[in-house]
């Protein structure tokens, strides 16, 4: 009986790095603007957008097994703290001058870009930008980075159905509050997370996150913990869940 019991838990779960996790489980921490940890169900790291302290965020402290970087200003790309990590993958050159195209898989990870724009001037203002879509656990999960415009066709296409949406909301720098709803119609994901929006931590000139979800139905605040997600627990229509940074 109790070997039965073992062999039960152990294929309704994956064991790896001494945790055990419920299979197809992947968890999100928010550490503050476009900065996000995505970890696995086997316990791979991927840290987005990772941001320097002019931000007035803390660094995460976190050591992840990969990086991505949406475009190359300062509170997207600082990766000082992370020189022994083995993957920084990066969606511009480092002078920002044009995209670089990538399609990986790491682990059980895999990740690929599309190519957008910062502004809704095709680059001249603010310069380009990479929308990061990765699948994990066979969840599809985009990061929008510094989107600055409605998507077209070729880029809807290109980025496929979002499971779970890390979306811009703050405007000046990025698409507002307004165009993120536009956004979220074209692409349609079952979960959208907010991000780059003005705190009590980081004073940017941003709209703040209660702009964005005022009014909406299906909204879900998640404070002092992480998201915890797999493909059996989406939601069918789409959810607006709001991560606190802590």
């Amino acid at each position: 009986m109790i070997r039965l019991l073992w062999f039960v838990l152990f294929i309704g779960s994956i064991f790896y790095g001494g945790i055990v996790y419920a299979a197809g489980e992947v968890t999100i921490k928010w550490f503050g603007h476009s900065c996000f940890l995505i970890e696995s169900s086997q316990g791979t790291k991927v840290l987005t957008d990772p941001l320097g302290e002019e931000t007035g965020y803390k660094l995460p402290d976190v050591m992840p097994d990969i990086i991505t970087i949406s475009h190359e200003h300062f509170d997207h790309n600082y990766v000082r703290p992370y020189k022994d990590i083995p993957k920084v993958l990066r969606g511009e050159d480092s002078h920002g001058r044009d995209w670089q195209t990538i399609k990986e898989t790491i682990k059980d990870v895999s990740i690929y870009t599309v190519s957008t724009y910062h502004d809704n001037v095709q680059g001249k203002r603010d310069g380009k930008n990479s929308v990061f879509v990765f699948t994990v656990d066979g969840l599809r999960i985009v990061h929008l980075g510094d989107l600055g415009h409605l998507l077209s066709k070729e880029q809807i296409d290109a980025i496929g159905a979002p499971d779970i949406l890390f979306i811009p909301t703050g405007g000046a720098y990025t698409i507002d509050y307004l165009e993120a709803e536009s956004v979220i119609e074209q692409l349609k994901p079952k979960i959208a997370i907010p991000m780059h929006f003005k705190t009590p931590t980081c004073e940017f000139t941003l709209f703040g996150v209660t702009r964005f979800i005022k009014d909406k139905e299906n909204v879900r605040v998640i404070k002092g913990e992480p998201l915890i997600v797999s493909k059996d627990t989406l939601p069918e229509k789409t959810e607006i869940v709001t991560l606190h940074y802590e």
